[in-house]
C-alpha cells in the first residue's frame, strides 16, 4: 500500500518536501505461513500508512501555508505596481496636456511676432531713411553756415 501512495505521488514534488519520509521497516527475516500476515503485521503497516499520511498532510498544509504567503505578497506587490503605474499614467497625461498647449500658445505667438516683425520691419526701415536723410541735410547746411576758423 505504502508502494502504490508512493508511485502516485509526483516526482517534481518530492524534490520540493524539505522533510524526508521515514522508511518503512520492513523485517525480510519474518516469514508469514500459509495462511498470511499475521494481525499484528496489519496493525503495524496501518500505523505506519497513517503515520506516513500523517506527515504527508503536514508537509501538504506547510506548503499551502507557504504558497498562500507568497500569493498575498504577490498581491500586495501588484497592487503596489498598479498604483505607481496610474500615478506615472496621470502624470504623463498631465504632461502630454500641458505640452499640446504649449505647442498652441507657441504656434499662436510665432505667428504674432512675424506679423509684428514684418511691421516693424517696414517702418523702422522708413523710420531709418528719414533720420539719415535729416542728418545729411543738417549736417550740409551746418557746414555752409559756419565760417572757417583760421
Amino acid at each position: 500500500m505504502v508502494k502504490n501512495l508512493e508511485h502516485k505521488i509526483n516526482p517534481s514534488l518530492l524534490s520540493a518536501w524539505s522533510v524526508p519520509l521515514p522508511e518503512p521497516k520492513l523485517d525480510l527475516r519474518k516469514r508469514t505461513g500459509v495462511a498470511g500476515p499475521r494481525p499484528g503485521d496489519e496493525k503495524q503497516s496501518a500505523a505506519e500508512l497513517d503515520l506516513v499520511l500523517q506527515q504527508q498532510q503536514n508537509i501538504q498544509e506547510k506548503l499551502a501555508e507557504e504558497m498562500l504567503g507568497l500569493a498575498r505578497s504577490l498581491k500586495t506587490n501588484t497592487l503596489a505596481a498598479q498604483t505607481v503605474i496610474k500615478k506615472d499614467n496621470q502624470t504623463l497625461s498631465h504632461s502630454l496636456k500641458m505640452a499640446d498647449q504649449n505647442l498652441e500658445k507657441l504656434k499662436t505667438e510665432s505667428e504674432r511676432l512675424e506679423q509684428h516683425a514684418q511691421k516693424s520691419v517696414n517702418w523702422l526701415l522708413w523710420a531709418m531713411l528719414i533720420i539719415v536723410c535729416f542728418i545729411f541735410i543738417s549736417m550740409i547746411l551746418f557746414i555752409r553756415i559756419m565760417p572757417k576758423l583760421k
